[in-house]
């Protein structure tokens, strides 16, 4: 009985430290003559690296304001976020950090 007990408490435990991740913040603005407005109901995809080849792992819809969410990522993971068939940052890929559930990893802003 202390047995199961024991994996009972375990398997909480394991299940309860992986359960949160990193979430991620990001806005999306347009820029017409200098001014920036941003753009709501545009889909943004969160791109995964796997090791060998871009991974579509989820998608956001941004709001009225130009922000887009994504919950409960894995920290320590190489990804960046394309646009209307755009990857930004287009340099460099980002990784995403392994912060407090409460906390947000903001993405810098993306200007189309």
């Amino acid at each position: 009985m202390k047995r199961l007990a024991l994996v009972f408490t375990l398997a909480f435990v394991f299940i309860a430290h992986t359960a949160f991740g990193t979430n991620l913040r990001g806005q999306l603005v347009r820029n017409i003559n200098g001014v920036y407005y941003p753009l709501g109901g545009v889909r943004v995809d969160l791109m995964v690296w796997n090791g060998q080849s871009w991974i579509d792992a989820s998608y956001a819809i941004t709001g009225n304001d130009g922000f887009y969410f994504f919950i409960n990522c894995a920290p320590n993971t190489i990804f960046c976020i394309s646009v209307f068939g755009h990857y930004y940052p287009p340099q460099q890929p980002l990784t995403i950090q392994n912060l407090a559930p409460q906390y947000y990893q903001d993405i810098p802003v993306i200007s189309t």
